[in-house]
Order: structure tokens, then sequence, then C-alpha cells
């Protein structure tokens, strides 16, 4: 019987990391090292099984192993530090209390009417030294809250970073194996 796992021209993504250490001691030793934190979460070896899930059994989409890494280490470079800081983001606002959702804005209008003390202009936070100020503060409803906080959550940041890495692999699922081309002429000679 004919052996089913197809054969390709290069090796899979397994086949250069078959485990996070490796992957670890590699990216420490290039020049792009520090492009995420390995603190808690360990962004670097998140990145490592996002890539595995996604990538593990697909052939690279280069012959020399060694310029492939520097590819992905140079696509975590580019896009792994923004990644890391729209994850932090997207927590933060995952983790919101309603009480956090139905703030509004807030205008503050301030008249002083005493020239021997000025006012600052730059403040964001109600004045206590001020002979009058009137202060707007607003209030969302529930639901232009919710809405608000769907459209900032409905795409997932990971995806959008997983993809930058797609043109590091091959982009086909049938084995490689070489095309023969016959033209018309040996054709008409075979018959």
């Amino acid at each position: 019987m004919n052996n089913m796992i197809p054969q390709y021209s290069t090796v899979l993504f397994t086949d250069v990391w078959d485990d996070v250490d490796e992957f670890k001691a590699d990216l420490a030793a290039s020049p792009f090292n520090g492009a995420l934190t390995t603190s808690s979460p360990d962004n670097v070896s998140i990145v490592f099984y996002l890539l595995y899930g996604r990538y593990g059994n697909t052939p690279i989409a280069n012959n020399d192993v060694n310029q492939w890494k520097f590819k992905i280490f140079s696509v975590i470079f580019q896009y792994g530090p923004t990644w890391q800081k729209r994850l932090y983001i997207q927590d933060k606002l995952r983790s919101l209390s309603d009480a956090d959702l139905l703030v509004g804005q807030k205008a503050i209008y301030n008249n002083a009417l005493n020239p021997s003390t000025t006012p600052s202009t730059g403040s964001l936070d109600e004045l206590t030294y001020i002979n009058q100020q009137n202060t707007t503060n607003l209030k969302k409803s529930k639901m232009d809250a919710y809405m608000q906080l769907w459209e900032l959550l409905k795409t997932d940041v990971t995806e959008e970073f997983l993809n930058k890495f797609a043109k590091c692999f091959k982009q086909f699922v049938a084995p490689e194996n070489p095309i023969i081309y016959v033209s018309d002429n040996e054709e008409d000679e075979e018959e």
C-alpha cells in the first residue's frame, strides 16, 4: 500500500521547532530578542503555541530554514509589540463593569472672577478655588454602551496577528510531486 502522507520539498513547522524551548532559544539568540515580553503571560510561549496550532503541519515557504526563522522573527518584531498592546487593551475592555461602560463624557465650564488667582485651563478635573463652575456629566444608555463595546470586541486582535505569518508558509495542501508535461507530438507518437 502506498504511503498516504504527502511529501513536500521543504520541512514542516514542527520539523523546525517541535517544542517551545527550541523556539525560545532561537528567538533569544536572534537580533529580534525582546520584541515580546516574557512576563506573565509569557507572550513568546503564546506565539509559539498559536503558530503551532495554526501552522504546525504546514510546509515552510523557504528552502533555507535559517532564513525562514528570521522571517518568522521579523514578523514577530514588526507586529508582535502592537499585538501585545492590543491584547492588553482587549483584556481591559472585556473586564469593564457595567458601571464603567455607562460613564459618559464630562464637560466643565469654569468662570473665575477673582483676578488674583488664575485657574489652570489644562485641568480635566473640577476646580475648587473658582467663583463659578458648570459641569455637565453625561451617561450612556446600556444599549449604547454595549453597542460601543461590541464594536470594539467584534474582531479578535490575535487573528489579525496570526494572518501576518501566512506568507511564511506554503499555501497549498497537495503533495509536491514533479509535474510531467507531455506535448501533443509525444501523445501522437505513443498511439
